[in-house]
């Protein structure tokens, strides 16, 4: 359970840290006398053979087989539980070793196998040789069961029933109610894959290949002029990937070679749909709009790698190729379709990524880093004037499809200087430039500085503070014009706009013995747009964690942790096409708390507990200003979850698990909050869709130890 990791991965986590110090000094302080630099060549390394070793060969680990009871009537819980299924539901769990005795290893494993989100993997081989893997995982994101709609899925129609009697508005369709059933909308991914590797004396090969399929329904919106319909559109699509690589290395070098190849293909070209209402004007009674269309990325890159004498140099380059060729459908289906210039895109869009890093020890204490990162998209797709159809409706002229090429470079130095074993400061200087196409600025530019004090006051306690300050300007700002919709000669987008940013952040954290460890960070953030008069204005955010750790005894463990942010943001906005007339405030907040317990060797050594709760509160308010204060209504999502297990040792090889998870949740966006399909007239919609629901989940796993 999460909660119960942080107490057994943070002295992992500390020691990890201690021992990347401790390699960084070590060369400095030790040179010629580690033991890479002992004689052994009159060492009788045959005399050094382990007696009393053995190498046990066959069967280990364990293997199980659970059924659960999932309490849940909204399938949202099935993103905890892990599967939607309202009731009884089984899964396997495996880890499985078998060693032979000539050397090779094959491990099984397995968890939730037959939920939604189960997985399931074997690998085999020789260790340090050879490996070989076959996999399966699971995804799923479930959304909502609730979403009311009249439409039903046929193919690639979303149909509606045979006896629907269209209106001018949802109040005029008269069987609008008795036509709506409930449409599930959540997304299904599975995974599949297939690895292999070797290695050789100076040399490693690897390939990966997986295959992704994905299904389900989502939300969309499908318009006709002034009309609109949420549709549960559908999903089935896969993805394969595959990927090589082969590294050579020697002392002191290592260069590769790696490369990959993806291909996406939908089984569905386009979202088609009966209209729902009258038609306004003429006769559109159907709409379609295409869906994500098949496409192909090719990669390969170079990689090199040099150290010695406390230096150590990276270079990396790769070039890509994104291709889409899938045949265009007509411009509109509601009358003549205005003629296209070419029958497809024959979209292709080149990249090309270099990365140069170097890092190295100047003097004792003093150590330097430099990075520059180049990356340029340009964009080969021919420009063709395509014609511009309204919501599947109208006519409304030509538009040319824009290149948005970039190219960025990034230069990052910094050094680190080493006052004593207790303090050292590691500061840095950052530049971005970045070059666009089609967008409202040519160029972007931003300078960072950064420093970071850090300083162990004792053995047990530890602290550091860390600032930064950044500047971000550019070329002229020149709202584009080519577009249907021009935008406000005073709006300045918030990712291109100018902008002063201040971070500062400040941890301290405890450590001082093996059964207790704390630490406590505060964090704040600045953003101030200082040349926009129409758009984002300034955002600040504040924060803080604080989290511990205590072991009572052998047996007794305890952990809890609490997170808490805010965020406020301004913005201007404009009515009339020019200068500010209303204003935004946003106010966000959220709120994470938990605590854990975990206690073994209960009953003569034969029962553990686990108890992990978890609290999570989340919302904005939001008020516009023009004249007037008008407050936006609830926009929220708290859940109160709790997540305990008892296992017990029915026998020495075989045992018995009981697991519960109780989940509080709740959430409300006011966009939809009350609302009816028939509550806008214009547009039919999903109903409320907002969640508020308690949810069990009682499972039961046997076990047997092999």
């Amino acid at each position: 359970m999460k909660t119960l990791q942080f107490h057994i991965n943070k002295p992992l986590q500390l020691s990890l840290i201690a021992l990347a110090i401790s390699a960084s000094i070590a060369p400095a302080l030790a040179d010629g006398y580690g033991l890479q630099s002992a004689n052994r060549d009159n060492a009788k390394v045959e005399k050094w053979q382990c007696k009393r070793c053995t190498t046990s060969s066959g069967f280990s680990g364990s293997v199980g087989v659970g059924a659960a009871y999932n309490d849940a009537s909204d399938i949202h819980f099935g993103n905890t539980s892990g599967t939607d299924t309202d009731g009884a539901v089984g899964h396997i769990e495996a880890d499985v070793n078998y060693r032979s005795a000539t050397g090779y290893q094959t491990h099984i494993e397995a968890d939730k196998l037959g939920y939604d989100t189960g997985s399931a993997k074997i690998e085999t081989g020789r260790p340090g040789q050879y490996q070989i893997a076959l996999g399966y995982r699971g995804l799923a994101n479930y959304d909502t069961n609730a979403a009311l709609s009249p439409y039903r899925n046929s193919g690639d129609q979303l149909v509606l029933p045979d006896s629907w009697q269209t209106g001018a508005t949802t109040g005029q369709m008269p069987t609008l109610d008795n036509d709506v059933t409930e449409t599930t909308l959540k997304t299904q991914r599975d995974r599949f894959l297939l690895e292999a590797d070797y290695k050789g004396s100076f040399y490693k090969a690897d390939i990966n290949y997986q295959h992704e399929k994905r299904q389900g329904k989502r939300a969309y919106s499908g318009n006709l002029l002034t009309n609109s319909a949420m549709l549960a559109q559908p999903i089935d699509d896969t993805t394969d990937e595959l990927a090589a690589k082969i590294y050579f290395n020697g002392k002191g070098w290592l260069v590769g070679i790696d490369s990959s190849f993806s291909q996406y293909k939908n089984d569905h070209q386009a979202v088609n749909w009966n209209s729902a209402f009258t038609p306004t004007f003429g006769a559109a009674y159907e709409g379609q709009s295409a869906a994500s269309p098949d496409n192909k990325a090719y990669r390969v890159g170079a990689n090199a790698q040099l150290n010695g004498n406390g230096h150590q140099v990276l270079m990396n380059l790769s070039v890509a190729s994104f291709t889409q060729d899938q045949a265009f459908l007509p411009a509109t289906i509601n009358g003549p379709s205005p003629v296209l210039p070419t029958s497809n895109l024959d979209g292709q869009v080149d990249t090309t990524d270099m990365k140069l890093k170097y890092s190295g020890r100047l003097a004792r204490g003093l150590s330097v880093r430099a990075r520059y990162d180049y990356s340029d998209r340009d964009n080969k797709t021919s420009l063709n004037p395509y014609p511009q159809v309204i919501t599947d409706s109208y006519y409304a002229g030509t538009a040319v499809n824009p290149e948005y090429d970039r190219t960025k470079q990034l230069v990052d130095v910094g050094a680190k200087y080493r006052f004593s074993r207790s303090i050292y400061i590691d500061g840095g200087y950052r530049y971005d430039h970045n070059d666009y196409s089609d967008l409202d600025r040519d160029s972007l530019q931003q300078n960072t500085l950064y420093a970071k004090l850090n300083y162990r006051v004792s053995p047990a306690w530890s602290a550091w503070i860390k600032a930064t300050a950044s500047d971000r300007t550019g070329s002229a700002y020149n709202a584009v014009t080519t577009t249907s919709s021009p935008s406000n000669p005073y709006l300045r987008k918030s990712y291109l706009a100018d902008r002063e940013r201040q971070e500062y952040k400040l941890n301290v954290a405890y450590s001082g013995s093996e059964d207790f460890s704390a630490s406590a960070n505060v964090h704040a953030n600045f953003d101030d747009y200082d040349d926009t008069q129409v758009g984002l204005t300034s955002v600040d955010i504040q924060g803080y964690d604080i989290s511990a750790s205590y072991r009572v005894n052998e047996d007794f463990n305890i952990n809890a942790y609490l997170n808490q942010d805010w965020r406020d943001s301004e913005q201007a906005g404009s009515t009339n096409f020019g200068l500010p007339n209303w204003y935004a405030n946003t106010d966000e907040q959220s709120t994470l708390v938990g605590a854990g317990l975990d206690y073994q060797n209960l009953f003569d050594s034969k029962l553990n507990l686990g108890l992990d709760y978890s609290y999570s509160d989340g919302q904005s308010d939001t008020d516009v200003i023009q004249g007037l204060t008008s407050p936006y209504g609830d926009y929220f999502a708290e859940k109160h979850n709790v997540n305990a297990f008892a296992k017990y040792q029915l026998a020495e090889k075989m045992a018995l698990r009981f697991d519960w998870i109780f989940e509080n949740y709740k959430d409300s966006d006011w966009l939809n909050q009350g609302l009816a399909v028939d509550s806008i007239p214009n547009v039919l919609i999903f109903g409320d869709l907002n969640h508020d629901y308690n949810a069990h989940y009682f499972g039961l796993t046997f076990s047997y130890q092999m």
